[in-house]
Order: C-alpha cells, then structure tokens, then sequence
C-alpha cells in the first residue's frame, strides 16, 4: 500500500490530481534548487456520468499541459477519512501506526481490518505534553478506489494527502503563519478551518451544518438574511482559537485567512474579522505564490486544495 504523508517525488515538481464528487482539481507547481515554488497551471475537470469519459478527459487535460506520465500526488476526498487526536501509545515509534490501529476501532464505523492508518504527532501541548497524536484512517477501498483512478491514467502516483496537510503547505507560504495563523477554507458542503504556525499544523476542525446554505446565499453579500449562518461560522472559528490557546502553549492567533470562492462573497472577511476580533483577509492566489500566468478566480478557488498538495516539498523517489 502507498505511504501516506512520505516526502518523496521528483524535483523538478510535482502535479496534484484531487478527484472529488464534483470534478477532478489539479495543479502543477514547480521548485528550482534556490527558487520559491512557482505555479505552472491549474485546471479544473468537471465532473462526468461515465468512468471511462473521465478517465478520457483527464489524461487529455493532462496531455494538453505536457503532464502526462509526470510524477503525481493526491488527496482523499472529504468523508473518505477520519482525522483523529490520540494520545501516542507507549510503544517504540517503528510500532506506533500498528498500535494506534488497535486504539482506533471503537472510533470509527468500520472494521479496522479494513482500514488503512497513518499517524504523525502533534506539537506540544500546554504543559509540556508531546505524547499525542494525529491518526488518519480511511478506508482501504477508499485509498485503493483513488490510486486506481490516478494510475488508472497512466500517471504515476508518489503520495497521497488529506485536505489538512494541503491547506497546511498553503498556510505556510503566508507572512501570517509566522506568529501562528487561522484559515477558513468553505467547500460545496462542509468548511474546514486549520490553524497553523511556523508550518506545522496545530488543529483542524470541520463543521457541515448549513455551509451549502450559506454559500447558495453568497452572491448577495453579507446581509440581514444570512447572517444566523454566518454567525455558526464565527463559532466554529471561535471555538479552534480557543482550543488552540487553551491547548497549546502558543500566543493567540491574531489573524484569519479566507480561502477565495468560487463565487465571490462580498463583506465575508469583514464580518468575521469583526465577529472574531481579529484581522481578516481574503486569500489572492497569485499573492500567495508565483504563477506562470493568472489564473482563472474561479478555477483557482476550485483548485486551491491542489495546489496546496502540489506544494509539497519533497525529495526522490526511491
């Protein structure tokens, strides 16, 4: 089975395929030795009824931007995996995913047979606590359904991601995650928010509830009528910032960064800044990272979790 999380593909970059209910997001970034990442391309392949059309249309995307047969990463799509906080067994690091295996099967809803687990600790916690970790566990057929599909096209697959990890490379490469940083990333039907410093990943809470809701209501701004679903926002916000203070012996998180949309929503940065009380910016995509050529606002919103995979930085593959 692939290892999850290695640090391992080509050096002259890498493309991330991201399949989801909706379509295929994928990205190119680049990395010379000495050079900041650049973004070659971002695409966006809606998605089709037939298997055999998808595969079609991704390996002539793929073809059209000289990226076939490249070396490739990807990220399971939400509701694959669950990501779960455990303290570490007591056991030697070579054996902690086999444990951490067994501590997890009365957490989730199936047979931990099937399951495929991988764990990577935390940063401290308040008090000096360095025993817990994060488990990540899907599975197996979920992990096996997506290499298919990727190597299904012909394109070799070196890693595969889970949406955190991805806005965690994003996060990284913003002035605010040197003193620690809160990001708001809305999808179709779910949000997720990350906190991150120095780019290690703190926390992530995901929240459902009426975010498809609230984004049909986007085109109209902050108003009167959305402003109850903007406000579950604002709490879940509120709770990762306090359980980041409370946890962690870190500072505040003074700042939140907003992934763009797909549709814009005017005043949503600035009601949540005032909500939080803290400083609130949209995210720009061609700020954030050196593109060949602007992309599109909507495909890059689209593709953001891609190119946060394809900003892995990585070495050989063995």
């Amino acid at each position: 089975m692939l290892k999850w999380f290695r640090t391992a593909s080509a050096s002259s970059g890498l493309i991330a395929l991201c399949p989801g209910g909706d379509g295929i997001a994928a990205a190119r970034v680049s990395r010379g030795a000495g050079t900041a990442p650049l973004l070659e391309w971002v695409d966006y392949l809606p998605a089709t009824r037939s298997d055999t059309n998808r595969a079609t249309a991704l390996r002539q995307m793929l073809t059209t931007h000289g990226a076939h047969g490249q070396p490739s990463t990807s990220v399971l799509p939400t509701g694959d995996y669950h990501l779960l906080l455990l303290e570490a067994p007591a056991v030697p690091a070579e054996e902690l995913r086999e444990a951490a295996r067994w501590r997890v099967k009365d957490l989730i809803d199936f047979d931990v047979e099937e399951a495929v687990v991988e764990v990577f600790r935390t940063p401290p916690m308040k008090g000096g606590r360095d025993n817990m970790v994060y488990a990540v566990v899907a599975r197996e057929q979920a992990v096996r359904r997506l290499i298919d599909e990727i190597e299904g096209v012909e394109q070799p697959l070196a890693c595969i991601d889970i949406p955190e990890f991805a806005l965690r490379n994003v996060t990284a490469q913003l002035a605010e995650d040197v003193a620690g940083v809160a990001f708001l990333h809305l999808e179709a039907d779910a949000g997720l928010v990350v906190i991150t410093r120095q780019g290690e990943l703190y926390l992530s809470r995901r929240f459902e509830g009426s975010v498809a809701r609230l984004l049909a209501s986007a085109g109209a701004g902050v108003s009167a009528e959305n402003e109850g679903l903007l406000d579950t926002v604002v709490i879940e916000i509120q709770r990762s910032l306090d359980y980041y203070e409370s946890q962690f012996a870190q500072p505040p998180v003074r700042n939140l960064v907003v992934a763009p949309l797909a549709q814009p929503f005017e005043g949503l940065e600035a009601y949540l800044g005032s909500q939080l009380g803290i400083a609130a910016r949209r995210l720009a995509l061609d700020a954030l990272i050196e593109c060949a050529s602007p992309p599109d606002e909507r495909v890059g919103a689209r593709c953001l979790v891609a190119v946060g995979a394809a900003l892995r930085e990585l070495e050989a593959v063995a």
